[in-house]
């Protein structure tokens, strides 16, 4: 065996049959990030637990959440940002593939396998915003079916677990196989497993983004962005993530042309109302819906939601009504809508990225 073949920070080629022939034409080869934990090549017989994490909007193969190293991660170019800044971070919290080895290593964790897809559509934003790195942000699939973009659960439930337990040594069964995710993942995350809770045991929604969220109003206007583009200019990026991400949801559901048409807006060009049918055609991907649509589904996977109380998406509320849907329903979860000064330069952001790793330790418990 090669040294490449013996790498533990891999990027697989996945050729995703699912999407073949998707109506936006985004790329069906994909990249598949994998972390196989210390001994893996050692230990040639053992069988590993996975955990599949999904990323949230503006993620994709080049921008992941999880890196192998600190410096490494692209989302927040860390050796660049003003002292001020890093003051306001707890960088001990992010999650790297260096911190997984040392967790494992110390016997904190049990040895697991890793694995990032990629759930873009490849779609450049509409008005070509760039994050803090200078990158265009690109729409993201929410992880669902949809005849107007392309089958991204299938993808994720089909095409990328068979790669996975084809060739890589994992035990290829619900009991040791979990799903997490953090914003738009944390929804894909709610949603996969309401729909196959035959092939996950424990799921962890990391500030799930549902997606009929109220965004008339919201304005995303964050301390991180303001100390680092001042007030207008951050003002304006979040009006137009705002805009970009109803774009993307309009698409996924409905596919209109010009883009947008379910929503109204004044003669300034503000948001001012929704279209009464596109609404109601929307609410059938709200997730409190969907769990009232089949309460059982969820009683079968272990469940963890979690939330900064100051998201800045508006997502708090969200998670809460999640919360109570679920305990109505008597479904067993833990949820923890929670305050942490650390995450106040971006509680959304930050909130995500701290929380990775209390994520993770919650399915290594279940996947025993």
């Amino acid at each position: 065996m090669s040294s490449e073949d013996r790498e533990r920070y891999r990027t697989d080629r996945l050729h995703a049959k699912s999407l073949e022939n998707n109506p936006l034409n985004s790329p069906v080869d994909r990249d598949l990030v994998v972390y196989l934990p210390p001994g893996y090549f050692e230990s040639k017989d053992r069988r590993y637990p996975v955990i599949y994490f999904l990323h949230g909007y503006s993620g994709n193969n080049h921008k992941l959440t999880v890196y192998p190293r600190l410096e490494d991660m692209k989302y927040l170019p860390v050796e660049q940002l003003p002292s001020q800044i890093l003051e306001q971070m707890d960088l001990t919290r992010f999650p790297t593939y260096e911190l997984f080895d040392k967790l494992i290593t110390n016997g904190e964790w049990t040895p697991f396998i890793f694995v990032q897809p990629d759930g873009s559509l490849h779609i450049p934003h509409k008005d070509g915003a760039k994050d803090v790195t200078g990158a265009v942000y690109t729409k993201g699939s929410f992880y669902l079916n949809s005849a107007f973009t392309g089958n991204y659960e299938d993808y994720i439930v089909n095409d990328v677990i068979t790669h996975v337990d084809a060739g890589y040594r994992t035990i290829p069964n619900k009991q040791y196989r979990a799903l997490m995710g953090v914003s738009m993942g944390g929804y894909g995350t709610l949603s996969l497993s309401l729909h196959h809770p035959q092939k996950f045991s424990a799921a962890a929604a990391i500030s799930p983004a549902n997606v009929t969220f109220d965004l008339l109003d919201w304005k995303l206007v964050t301390p991180l962005y303001e100390q680092l583009f001042g007030r207008e200019q951050a003002e304006q990026l979040g009006t137009s993530l705002r805009d970009d991400f109803l774009d993307t949801l309009d698409l996924i559901f409905s596919k209109q042309t010009p883009l947008l048409p379910s929503l109204k807006r004044d003669e300034t060009g503000k948001l001012v109302s929704w279209d009464p049918q596109a609404r109601e055609s929307w609410q059938k991907y709200d997730l409190n819906n969907m769990i009232q649509e089949d309460p059982a589904a969820l009683k079968e996977v272990s469940l963890w939601i979690d939330c900064e109380k100051d998201d800045e998406f508006g997502l708090t509320e969200e998670a809460r009504k999640i919360h109570e849907k679920l305990i109505g329903l008597g479904i067993d979860h833990h949820c923890d809508i929670y305050s942490d000064p650390k995450a106040a330069l971006s509680p959304h952001m930050f909130g995500c990225f701290y929380h990775v790793l209390p994520g993770i330790r919650f399915c290594l418990q279940q996947l025993t």
